[in-house]
């Protein structure tokens, strides 16, 4: 049996360096979305942990929104090319030190864009109601999993008393397209996860998880949404699953794929959107 890393027991950290926070070896509901995906995914993720360019904007925006977080650096530009892109060699080496250096590197359109959507959520009325409460910010969470000693993390953006909320920057707030949102990210195992910790850690029986979302382009606009019973419900099987997985992996030291193992191929269904359109298509044949 492999070991488990070492383990910290229960505890809450303030002001832990987001390097020291991603790499810890304690499960987080990032993983856990990994794990979901695949166990191979999950290695992958933790052997060569990727900062996108597209987390940029995400990364600032909590930084201007709760006053913490990495600093952010502008890109000068005279640094640019002439289409205004990061591809000339001052602006890839000024970028790459920026990293190096735990910042995040904007050009000033970006920059100014980010500003915009922090005014917006500072602006509106349910978001500013959560953020001016006293509050615990970006603070990590560690505690053992009750069930089977697993180690969990969490890091998140507001905890105040019993309510847990995060800033999620979108492109669009619509209600229709903030369910897929929340499914495909697996903001809903998210939710479930720092309850979970709270309750852990603190001992207290967190509220539904609000989850502050903000349009990344202009208008900017913001909507906050309470992850309700139906949401903890699928969130928390789905913790369940992952942290089994989990455990079953570490266990037997094997991070399979999705579809490893010997046999028949398994037929794929079509969906029923799919299903009614041919129906639509026959009837009308017909």
């Amino acid at each position: 049996m492999t070991e488990w890393p070492p383990q910290e027991g229960t505890t809450l950290v303030e002001g832990m360096p987001e390097e020291d926070y991603h790499a810890h070896p304690a499960l987080s509901a990032s993983g856990m979305k990994q794990i979901l995906r695949s166990p191979k995914h999950y290695m992958q993720s933790r052997n060569e942990r990727v900062e996108k360019p597209a987390f940029d904007v995400g990364h600032a925006a909590h930084a201007l929104v709760l006053g913490v977080g990495q600093p952010i650096v502008e890109v000068p530009d005279e640094m640019l090319a002439s289409n205004g892109a990061l591809s000339t060699t001052r602006a890839k080496e000024f970028v790459a030190e920026a990293r190096a250096n735990g910042q995040v590197p904007l050009k000033r359109d970006t920059f100014l864009r980010v500003r915009g959507m922090a005014d917006a959520v500072l602006a509106n009325a349910k978001a500013r109601a959560i953020l001016e409460r006293p509050r615990y910010t970006e603070v990590s969470l560690f505690a053992l999993d009750p069930e089977t000693g697993v180690p969990l993390r969490g890091r998140l953006d507001v905890l105040t008393g019993a309510l847990v909320a995060d800033v999620k920057t979108t492109p669009d707030v619509r209600e229709h397209k903030l369910r897929s949102v929340i499914q495909d990210f697996g903001y809903d195992v998210q939710g479930e996860v720092y309850r979970l910790l709270v309750q852990l850690v603190l001992d207290i029986d967190a509220e539904p998880v609000q989850l502050i979302f903000v349009e990344k382009d202009a208008p900017h606009e913001v909507r906050v949404v309470k992850l309700g019973e139906g949401w903890q419900a699928g969130g928390f099987a789905r913790m369940r699953r992952a942290i089994e997985v989990f455990q079953s992996c570490v266990e037997f030291g094997v991070w399979p794929g999705a579809d490893d193992e010997e046999g028949e191929a398994s037929e794929i269904e079509p969906p029923a959107y799919y299903l009614a359109d041919v129906a639509r298509l026959t009837g009308a044949v017909a």
